[in-house]
């Protein structure tokens, strides 16, 4: 069956798996990039978080062999996994002071985002974006979040710069960076939870980290935009071959919505910033 078929099959088996109070619907969601994701979205009388489960990777375990009954069964196995058990006081999303302690920032790339940023308040970085949004909630399967929208601000009666300046405390605390040394010449930033991790290059001294482990300059080759990747000067290609690399793994090995820039990076100690 093609996929718009999966989609129906998997909405009727699924909806067999849950209590008769949880309505199961289909929903599709621009996402990073402007990419469009279609999932199943579980809501309960009397909970006020809804989540989606997207299905593109089921949809591949389909054509790999995998039967409906068993995928259905695995969906709601992750759908009892993830779901909420009380509401969330949304009052407090109408209140900066309730909200501020919890807004973030991650990096998106510009160029293909440009309908988004049009809605958000944003800052400019190399070729890239830092946008921000609030955690909500979190767990092992996934991250509930909101993006700060332009109309956020007018609602919280706040600008750009307060929610920029409160995103750059909250986000090395809330989302600690790691550095992890994957090969012997090649290393790896995000966070923690491995998650929109990529701007972990922008947290206070995490580049001089970087350098002091690695010992010299280094190329920064963003991944993706949960991490990047860094590669010591002197022993990586030339910035051409490497832009190309990254052109190349982001159009064959890297899911559109999670493409970061193909750009490559550079950080000079001498500096103590990056540079494209």
């Amino acid at each position: 069956m093609d996929y718009t078929e999966f989609i129906e099959a998997m909405q009727s088996e699924v909806r067999k798996y849950v209590p008769a109070e949880v309505t199961v619907d289909r929903h599709a969601a621009v996402k990073n990039n402007g990419t469009v994701r279609v999932g199943l979205v579980f809501m309960r009388q009397g909970i006020n978080m809804s989540p989606t489960i997207y299905l593109e990777e089921f949809y591949k375990q389909y054509l790999q062999g995998a039967g409906i009954l068993e995928l259905a069964g695995m969906f709601a196995g992750l759908y009892e996994k993830v779901k909420v058990a009380e509401p969330y006081p949304c009052e407090d999303i109408f209140s900066y002071q309730k909200v501020r302690d919890r807004i973030v920032y991650k990096l998106i790339q510009r160029k293909t985002n440009e309908e988004l940023l049009r809605q958000v308040p944003y800052r400019e970085y190399l070729d890239l974006a830092v946008v921000f949004y609030v955690l909500l909630e979190g767990s092992t399967f996934g991250t509930a979040t909101l993006l700060v929208r332009n109309e956020h601000l007018r609602q919280w009666k706040t600008t750009r710069e307060e929610i920029a300046e409160a995103a750059g405390k909250n986000t090395p605390r809330l989302l600690p960076g790691a550095i992890e040394q994957l090969a012997e010449y090649m290393y790896v930033l995000s966070n923690k939870k491995r998650n929109m991790g990529a701007a972990a290059m922008l947290y206070p001294d995490m580049m001089g980290e970087a350098q002091r482990m690695i010992g010299e300059n280094f190329y920064i080759l963003p991944s993706s935009i949960h991490e990047v990747i860094l590669i010591p000067e002197s022993h990586g290609a030339n910035r051409v071959q490497l832009e190309a690399m990254v052109e190349e793994i982001n159009k064959t090995e890297v899911e559109p919505e999670d493409v970061l820039s193909d750009s490559v990076y550079y950080y000079s100690r001498k500096e103590d910033r990056i540079l494209q």
